[in-house]
């Protein structure tokens, strides 16, 4: 049964530090995420290339070598713990047995690394939502979703512990409100549409989450605060809207949580303070010093790393 949230669990602005949530999240390899470590959470992909039968070997390559690389310095820096995400391009969740094969390559990299020098380490495993690549968006069926659920179930079996997705539902009307700017119908899409879709979504999720005992951990509004704050950075839409945008989704991220995630949140969910106060759970913020991150003085206010 869904949750419903109607307080804060931190009412104290105080008490919204980084490194410590009031609800914990404790990992098989013994990090406790928001226990009072903040732990670094490294994100990549791959240079520009096409990704098909015939570069798929070179692109298993570079998977290959970023998880040996990246770990093998966290520990030489004697990071207590590294969390990793694996956002899958479009044609990993396409094609789920392209996304499944290389998320087994990051686990079996940061099994070895765990054997060699004892880091820590856990997987957020983040499909591309490919709903959206038909139009209309079929939401709730069809091949789109069949490979999105398949890459959720199958890396959950091999050992991602996090589930994560920035889904998409709604955001076909949200996109036009954006270049209207007409708040009633970025509230309608957010909180109308969207919210339906998440419950649906995350209802799924957490279903795969409790099948094979790991942790839904959270959704991002990335495609519509985000796509707000890049519009009005780019002098297309005004600021004052878009920092307006920002806060509404919030609605739609919390779904995630009442219907079982429990974070951390997406780094690039820029509505996570707001979630980390109602739900107590852990988020991760992306910021300045991040090298992917959105330009934005308001945006970029913290790391890649857990609050």
């Amino acid at each position: 049964m869904a949750k419903r949230y109607s307080g804060l669990a931190i009412d104290k602005a105080d008490d919204l530090l980084y490194g410590r949530a009031k609800t914990p999240l404790k990992t098989k390899s013994g990090m406790t995420l928001g226990g009072g470590v903040v732990y670094p959470e490294l994100n990549f992909t791959l240079p520009a290339m096409l990704v098909n039968d015939e570069t798929f070997p070179e692109v298993r390559k570079h998977y290959r070598q970023i998880v040996t690389g990246a770990l093998r310095r966290a520990a030489e820096l004697e990071a207590p713990g590294v969390q990793l995400e694996f956002e899958t391009l479009p044609d990993m969740t396409a094609r789920p047995e392209w996304g499944i094969e290389l998320c087994k390559i990051l686990l079996d990299g940061m099994a070895e690394e765990a054997a060699h020098s004892g880091l820590k380490s856990v997987l957020r495993m983040t499909p591309n939502d490919n709903r959206e690549m038909v139009r209309p968006p079929v939401l709730r069926s069809g091949r789109y979703w069949d490979s999105m659920l398949k890459v959720f179930d199958e890396s959950a079996r091999l050992g991602a512990e996090l589930l994560s997705i920035e889904s998409v539902g709604g955001k076909e009307l949200h996109d036009e409100a954006l270049t209207m700017c007409d708040i009633r119908m970025v509230i309608f899409s957010l909180c109308v549409l969207g919210t339906r879709d998440m419950r649906f979504l995350w209802t799924n999720i957490a279903d795969i989450a409790r099948r094979r005992g790991v942790h839904a951990a959270g959704d991002s509004a990335c495609g519509f605060g985000n796509t707000a704050m890049v519009l009005a950075e780019q002098r297309l839409i005004p600021r004052a809207f878009a920092a307006v945008v920002r806060p509404i989704t919030a609605v739609r991220a919390l779904v995630a949580h009442e219907c079982g995630a429990v974070g951390p949140g997406k780094d690039c969910a820029y509505e996570n303070p707001y979630l980390k106060a109602i739900t107590g759970f852990p988020m991760a913020m992306e910021g300045k010093t991040a090298a992917c991150a959105h330009l934005s003085p308001v945006g970029n206010t913290g790391c890649p790393t857990h609050c």
